[in-house]
């Protein structure tokens, strides 16, 4: 046999397997429900995606050991595009949790090129729709069949598409502008796949990484996503936050309508404003930092004041108004602490920024950032929650694009060998990165320490956020009350009729 022989055998040996493997996902887990959603083996799509990414990039590095320099970082710039390109395809045709992943790379991710981000972009509000004609059908099974009953018109255009639902603009009956989010049928059972899918990447990587506690990892998950699929639930979080929120000058929420909200749809508010980046290209730069003090407070206040806060903080679910104010959207992930937990939290946040190492150290066992009974590298430790608590020390801080590069750094799975995810910090480094590349794309910067101080040693003179940047608001929302938890505060609004009510539903 010749050498040419030889290597058609072996290319064959290896080709013919990868094409029964893809033939086979395409017959068997590419089956889509009447909404456009996958339906068939999503973990098995969501595994190739990242199998064929690994197989292009370890192509890449033999290919980029005989290129130029130049050459080199040209070749690298069109793969991230290529994965981008493919990627914001596959997750946004797929919906539910999967997709959620890809919304938080896609604005995190300040490495990837301009090309590579545009493409990603779009998972943040503008996924690919469901037609109008399923829309309706949803609509009309939920609200009760004619729709001229409750609309005097929906527009059957979406104003955005994400990952649960679909948003269209309508007019009640009495004229009132509202919005309506409808859920694309069968997302429920997509999702179920997903977690079932991650149960068994979790349980592989379990046998890797004995650290973290994945069960309970995947359960607190489990309970989060599974929540935001009754909108019911969501207008109830949204009721709550407006209530919150009523009457400052900066921070709205949309008003919910509870008597057209069902488990499948949910009514509220029409409020119109800028896109994210829409804004960051129109506004100065007071305008800019107005707003990035102005979103600092209502998450920074809602979490350590009231005790909840809104997990999924990325650009499409803000909108922006010419005088910095921004309008609060999407409140379906929503993350509740007890009065014990956050005095914890503040405790052990308090020991970074005195640099105190013996309480740090105390604490990282209270709040379970180690699993009973392991050793950890301390210095490391101290090391990732420095990083997180860096913007809040002494002295003036830049959001910059290193600050947040560096943090890539920090949360690499080398430098989180150790660590573990407590339920209630699973989305904490979720809002840490969000947070952080919003300020920094809005030019934030100042001495945040001052606000630090307000919520982590309930110090009144301190500023808030907005007050650092001079603007000035309601006596009430600058003294912090007292923490009450927060199943007790709803409690206490719905039996005053400030929230919603379903029976079925738990406070």
């Amino acid at each position: 046999m010749s050498t040419w022989q030889w290597l058609l055998v072996v290319a064959a040996a290896i080709a013919l397997p990868i094409l029964a493997f893809r033939w086979w996902v395409a017959r068997h887990a590419g089956r889509r429900n009447e909404a456009g959603i996958q339906t068939g083996g999503r973990g098995v799509v969501f595994g190739s995606f990242i199998g064929r990414r690994a197989v292009r990039r370890a192509w890449l590095r033999v290919r980029m050991f005989f290129a130029s320099r130049e050459r080199r970082k040209h070749m690298d710039e069109q793969s991230r595009i290529q994965t981008a390109t493919e990627a914001a395809q596959l997750l946004g045709n797929m919906k539910g949790v999967f997709m959620k992943l890809g919304q938080i790379v896609s604005f995190a991710h300040d490495a990837l090129p301009e090309q590579a981000k545009t493409a990603l972009a779009g998972l943040q509000k503008d996924a690919p729709p469901m037609s109008w004609t399923l829309a309706r059908g949803v609509l009309e099974a939920e609200l009760g069949g004619d729709l001229s009953k409750t609309f005097k018109h929906v527009d059957e255009q979406p104003l955005a598409a994400a990952s649960i639902g679909q948003v269209h603009r309508a007019k009640l009956r009495d004229g009132t502008d509202v919005v309506v989010k409808i859920q694309y049928p069968g997302v429920d059972t997509a999702i179920e796949g997903d977690l079932a899918a991650l149960e068994k990447m979790t349980g592989m990587a379990a046998m890797f990484n004995r650290s973290v506690d994945f069960p309970t990892v995947l359960a607190e998950l489990r309970a989060r996503v599974v929540e935001e699929l009754d909108y019911r639930r969501e207008a109830r979080n949204q009721a709550l936050f407006r209530r919150l929120w009523e009457g400052h000058p900066m921070i709205r929420v949309p008003r919910v309508h509870p008597e057209h909200t069902t488990k499948r749809v949910l009514v509220s508010e029409f409020v119109r404003g800028f896109g994210f980046y829409d804004f960051v290209a129109a506004s100065d730069a007071r305008e800019k930092r107005i707003a990035s003090a102005t979103i600092a407070d209502f998450v920074f206040d809602s979490m350590f004041v009231h005790l909840v806060y809104n997990g999924d903080p990325h650009p499409g679910n803000y909108l922006f108004h010419e005088d910095g104010s921004v309008t609060f959207l999407d409140f379906g992930c929503v993350k509740r602490f007890t009065p014990e937990a956050m005095g914890n939290l503040m405790r052990f946040f308090r020991s970074i920024l005195e640099e105190d190492r013996a309480t740090h150290d105390e604490y990282v066992k209270i709040l379970g950032l180690v699993r009973e009974g392991r050793d950890w590298d301390k210095d490391q430790m101290w090391t990732h929650w420095r990083y997180h608590l860096e913007p809040y020390w002494a002295g003036d801080f830049t959001f910059t694009e290193d600050y947040l590069a560096r943090g890539r750094v920090v949360m690499s799975p080398a430098n989180t060998k150790d660590m573990n995810l407590p339920p209630d910090l699973l989305f904490f480094t979720r809002i840490t990165f969000g947070m952080n590349a919003i300020s920094q794309k809005l030019g934030s910067a100042g001495n945040f320490n001052k606000a630090a101080r307000r919520h982590f040693y309930r110090d009144d003179d301190a500023a808030s956020a907005l007050g650092l940047v001079g603007v000035e608001v309601p006596e009430r929302f600058r003294h912090l009350p007292r923490m009450v938890g927060a199943g007790e505060a709803v409690t206490a609004l719905e039996q005053t009729g400030a929230l919603p009510h379903w029976p079925e539903l738990a406070a």
